[in-house]
């Protein structure tokens, strides 16, 4: 039998291949909602405090995970600053949002297959990819890292193709088939979620941490081009495909980009079916790094108590393989549905009360632990408040514009408060840092 302790294998660059993959496949699905909501005006408003949010928490996560490397991620440190509910409901958070974000790769994944080869069913593909990269991950963070090295630069060099051969036909009217800001701050609210998908994620590989060889400096070496990379790339999903077709034919589809090149070089081209293919190496990227990550934090909430001791346990490559088989079951039988408009939105709820939770840690454990040492220190607590306040924005923007998947939301936060109420509480491991 293993130890139950991962193992310090990853570099900064690991770390960069983990969070870029994380998110490149938001690059080539899932945003192309928001151009209906309000045209790519509204769009790109939307997608100006999102980023401002993003490199604000990104930072408060940073600043904590470089003095307190942890697997838990945040529901160690919001367990260590606000109490066990707090940890367990941070640590949930991460669950539902990593959980169900998966499920959307996958069934985008399955609905470019089948439009690259009619013959195999869209369901069909997705199921046997979801299983198949599911057991990538059982061979360990090493192998796991270095197949996402090699699938994140090949997805970002898709994007690369795409932009080359976009450029030439975009027409700035394209992006005015419609009067700017038509749907008012309705439209401009209605584009947050998909406006969040360009980063969402990008966090997850903070909670593997404690895998790093050096996290103190790596964490920073890591994430400090994984932001830039992924503003880049935002930029041109945001402009290119609708300057160069309809966007209100783009947002009908998942996969904005070729279809986006459909209609710029016609039906018969090759190009839209090599980007299509492109697009796949981002798909394994993404849905292998967030599995990736939901497992440990699995792992991290049963070393904590919060979940039964199964979830610690480790295969001979050093996975935790319950904590990573019993979500992916879940996660599977949630790919059934189809939904991936919903999925998008549900993890976005999921991700914007995590974010919130990391933010107050950071002030609570900067109030607590003064002297603590901190390699990467942000101003405080300019930066917590900007966070802050632009979290509890997209929040609002987001409920106003999703009441219909609110529901589903406030279920399954009540039904994991009551798994807390009857099995969580007061049953709290002494962690490393305690």
């Amino acid at each position: 039998m293993p130890e139950n302790k991962l193992q310090k294998v990853l570099k900064p660059r690991h770390l960069w291949a983990l969070a870029v993959g994380a998110v490149c496949s938001g690059n080539y699905y899932g945003f192309s909602y928001g151009f209906e909501t309000g045209g790519p005006g509204s769009f790109l408003l939307a997608f100006v405090p999102v980023t401002a949010m993003y490199v604000c928490f990104m930072a408060c996560y940073m600043e904590l995970a470089v003095s307190l490397p942890s697997a838990g991620g945040a529901s160690e440190y919001a367990r260590r600053s606000m109490g066990g509910f707090a940890g367990f409901m941070a640590g949930f958070s991460v669950l539902v949002a990593y959980i169900v974000a998966p499920c959307a790769v996958a069934i985008t994944t399955g609905q470019l297959l089948h439009y690259l080869v009619p013959a195999i069913p869209a369901m069909t593909a997705t199921v046997v990819f979801f299983c198949l990269f599911v057991a990538l991950n059982l061979l360990g963070a090493k192998s796991s890292s270095r197949f996402e090295l090699i699938a994140t630069i090949a997805a970002l060099a898709g994007l690369v193709l795409f932009a080359a051969v976009a450029l030439p036909h975009f027409r700035v009217e394209n992006l005015a088939l419609d009067p700017p800001f038509r749907a008012g701050l309705r439209g401009i609210a209605g584009a947050v979620p998909f406006a969040m998908w360009f980063y969402f994620a990008v966090d997850g590989p903070i909670m593997q941490s404690e895998e790093m060889e050096d996290p103190k400096t790596g964490i920073l070496r890591g994430y400090v081009p994984t932001l830039v990379t992924l503003f880049i790339t935002a930029l041109i999903d945001l402009l290119l495909p609708a300057g160069i077709a309809d966007y209100h034919e783009i947002a009908k589809v998942d996969y904005p980009l070729v279809r986006s090149l459909e209609l710029a070089l016609g039906e018969g081209s090759a190009l839209p079916k090599v980007v299509a293919a492109i697009a796949l190496f981002a798909m394994v990227a993404s849905f292998s790094s967030i599995v990736m990550a939901f497992s440990r934090q699995a792992y991290a909430m049963g070393r904590a108590g919060y979940l039964p001791k199964l979830f610690t346990r480790l295969n001979r490559h050093g996975a935790p393989i319950f904590g990573l088989l019993i979500p992916s079951v879940l996660a599977l039988c949630l790919c059934l549905t189809g939904k991936t408009a919903l999925m998008v939105t549900i993890s976005v709820f999921a991700a914007l009360i995590l974010y919130a939770l990391v933010i107050l840690s950071n002030i609570r454990l900067y109030r607590q632990k003064p002297a603590l040492e901190r390699p990467f220190e942000i101003p405080h607590p300019v930066v917590q408040g900007i966070a802050m306040v632009l979290v509890a924005l997209l929040f609002l923007c987001v409920l106003v514009t999703n009441l219909s998947a609110l529901k589903w939301v406030v279920v399954v936060y009540a039904a994991a408060s009551g798994y807390y109420l009857c099995f969580g509480r007061g049953k709290t491991a002494k962690m490393p840092h305690d």
